[in-house]
């Protein structure tokens, strides 16, 4: 797989990944622990009252109280588990370098800056509250794009936070109005998107994918899961061990097929998967052409390399399509143009 260098990341990005996901979880844990406050404040006032009324308000405020306290001692069982199965592992080194150094180490260089964009982007679209063997009884986050805009905020992109979430909405959004009802998982809101990220991270999907590569077992999965990517990274999609390699931002299905190894491979992929990796391609394009990238001369080349991917990928995909016949019947062949065209539109005009 020939994928331009910008795309992977080494034990200190995946570390920052990891960090920046912690990072939603306590401040969803701060917000809850606020709301908890307000109803114990609450209380109180009612508690120095007397009559029937009050007597409801405070049958109500404990039974809400109650119900915040539940989903705190949830939420904090999952950070200690996260912490033990994502940070923990981890070199000791690396666990105690701080949020804030490995932004700056990132911020140094024009490359940096780049890569920096895609890990926040990889935080982004991770599902804070999903462990990829099931679904845990957590509950949802909390003011969402609140924490994704402090995120964006400390990593140096101003608004890019909420511009990623707002696009890959919109764009899954469109494909959805195009293609009637090609998205099996009706993808609209905030717990849509996070929710096409957990279903790819799902088990049955990993391995099958690294099955047609002619692999088996643990390696078929980990491969599965290199060429979905789809947000899963920080949600046990890849792991980190030995300096190995973390694929983002579109790369790994992108490139792959693009390269014409595997284009057979779609018609065994979810489009949801593909949609959100190219999304992620487009994104970062609209980053780089913006007047917020203050290197652009510097990372044109990156420029060049995400556009080609997508443009690559596009013309193999199409020409799979055509005369390999991927695709067993129209309605597929029609989703995956419907995805392909909105896609370039947003190359075009954004």
């Amino acid at each position: 797989m020939n994928l331009p260098q910008t795309f992977t990341l080494n034990e200190e990005g995946y570390t920052l990944i990891q960090k920046l996901v912690l990072f939603r979880i306590e401040e969803d844990l701060s917000y809850e622990q606020h709301t908890l406050r307000l109803i114990e404040e609450k209380q109180q006032h009612i508690a120095q009252k007397n009559g029937f009324i009050h007597s409801l308000n405070k049958a109500h405020k404990d039974h809400a109280a109650a119900k915040v306290m539940e989903r705190i001692r949830r939420k904090e069982e999952w950070k200690a588990y996260w912490e033990a199965k994502y940070l923990l592992v981890l070199p000791e080194s690396l666990r105690n370098t701080s949020t804030e150094m490995l932004i700056s180490q990132y911020s140094e260089t024009a490359n940096g800056r780049v890569q920096l964009f895609l890990i926040m982007q990889e935080v982004i679209h991770t599902p804070i509250y999903y462990d990829m063997d099931h679904f845990k009884n957590v509950g949802e986050e909390a003011h969402f794009e609140a924490h994704i805009d402090k995120i964006s905020l400390m990593c140096g992109f101003g608004p890019w936070g909420k511009k990623i979430y707002k696009n890959t909405e919109k764009f899954f959004i469109d494909i959805k109005d195009e293609g009637g009802k090609m998205l099996k998982w009706g993808i609209t809101g905030l717990v849509g998107i996070g929710s096409v990220a957990a279903v790819l991270a799902l088990p049955v999907i990993a391995p099958a994918v690294g099955g047609m590569l002619g692999l088996s077992g643990a390696a078929a999965t980990t491969a599965g899961l290199a060429m979905l990517g789809g947000g899963s990274i920080a949600a046990g999609g890849l792991g980190m061990a030995g300096g190995m390699t973390v694929l983002v931002g579109g790369s790994s299905l992108l490139g792959a097929i693009a390269g014409g190894t595997v284009g057979k491979m779609l018609s065994q992929i979810p489009q949801e998967a593909v949609a959100l990796q190219i999304i992620k391609v487009i994104n970062l394009i609209h980053f780089l052409k913006s007047d917020d990238n203050r290197h652009q001369a510097e990372t044109m080349g990156a420029l060049i390399q995400a556009q080609n991917m997508f443009l690559d990928f596009k013309q193999q995909t199409e020409r799979e399509m055509v005369l390999n016949g991927i695709y067993s019947n129209k309605k597929d062949m029609m989703q995956m143009s419907h995805i392909l065209n909105r896609a370039f539109r947003q190359l075009i005009n954004g």
